[in-house]
């Protein structure tokens, strides 16, 4: 009988065992229903990472639906024999699962079959990248498609028992946007990543509960949330923890807003074409979560977000008159 990728990664677990992981180095959370166990081979990655996601439930000792591991080691281990010394992107899909592997930087692998998720990155000075950044929204996204969801680089914020996704590149407006409504009294899911489902209705679900800012808007917004770190590589960027505030179990998603600060006289939010929007969207999304070579999640974000609204949002450097307009455009125009 062929072998599996499925049977590949099985051989995976007792490999990722031998390498030791240490006692109290597993957190659960549980995700849309479901009870995810996320296994480092060091406690101090499980305990940073904890602190990153919302609170994790009471362990009533039950089994987890899905298990990711998390662990650094040489990735080169993992290019198939007869490929040693390529340097080009490896990657394998049947029906049991998916494995890719980027020579000198990155293991990444999903058994469909089980439900499990591997991570392994080569060991870099820039650690704090394996611990907080796209290693966690890659295997994140993997788990939420092969569960009916959507993990995607986007903010939502509501009122009124609507919402809004909020989408931008990297820099654009977003996080201040949905930061700003949440410390004026908004209905909150996000800052930066939500959680979508794929059929029905669409509602966004939120998976973290830190925020990210930029000193200057730091500065002018004064948040009084703890500071769980600085990110000198992003300008000093601040992650606040946001846990203390209303973070909404769900929102509907009733349009996709793109804030476009660009220092309007009067906040406007108008009807925009979609299709560019979209494609920003599909795209951040696609880099962020480190899944730009595979065409399968593209063609399920194209899918889904299709049909929804698009609006521009013209900022003016107010930040909270932008709000108090968003909040009177949710009530009375969506």
């Amino acid at each position: 009988m062929a072998q599996t990728l499925s049977d590949f990664f099985k051989t995976l677990d007792s490999h990722f065992e031998a390498l030791g992981p240490e006692e109290g180095s597993s957190i659960k959370i549980r995700v849309r229903g479901k009870l995810i166990e996320l296994r480092f081979l060091l406690e101090e990655h499980a305990r940073c990472v904890s602190s990153y996601l919302l609170p994790a439930p009471e362990d009533t000792g039950e089994e987890p639906d899905a298990v990711f591991h998390y662990w650094t080691e040489h990735c080169s281990a993992f290019v198939p024999k007869g490929h040693e010394g390529e340097t080009a992107v490896w990657q394998s899909r049947d029906e049991t699962g998916y494995f890719r592997v980027i020579p000198e930087l990155e293991m990444f692998g999903v058994d469909r079959a089980r439900d499990r998720y591997y991570h392994c990155r080569t060991p870099i000075d820039y650690d704090d990248y394996t611990i907080h950044g796209h290693s966690m929204a890659s295997t994140f996204t993997r788990w939420a498609i092969n569960n009916g969801h959507l993990l995607l680089h986007s903010a939502c914020v509501g009122a009124g028992g609507k919402g809004l996704m909020i989408s931008a590149r990297g820099g654009g407006g977003k996080s201040t946007l949905a930061i700003t409504a949440l410390l004026t009294g908004l209905d909150f899911v996000s800052d930066d990543y939500i959680l979508v489902n794929q059929q029905g209705p669409m509602r966004a679900f939120p998976l973290y509960r830190v925020v990210g800012l930029n000193p200057d808007m730091a500065a002018i917004l004064k948040p009084d949330m703890p500071v769980l770190r600085t990110e000198p590589r992003r300008g000093d960027k601040l992650y606040l923890d946001a846990s203390a505030y209303d973070i909404k179990p769900s929102l509907p998603v009733n349009g996709i807003l793109f804030p476009n600060p660009c220092r309007a006289k009067e906040p406007l939010i108008r009807r925009s074409p979609a299709g560019p929007v979209l494609a920003k969207v599909i795209d951040s999304t696609a880099r962020q979560m480190r899944v730009f070579r595979d065409p399968e999640p593209y063609r399920i974000m194209a899918s889904r977000l299709s049909g929804l609204p698009v609006y521009e949002f013209l900022l003016t450097e107010d930040l909270y008159i932008n709000c108090e307009y968003l909040k009177e455009f949710i009530k009375k125009e969506l």
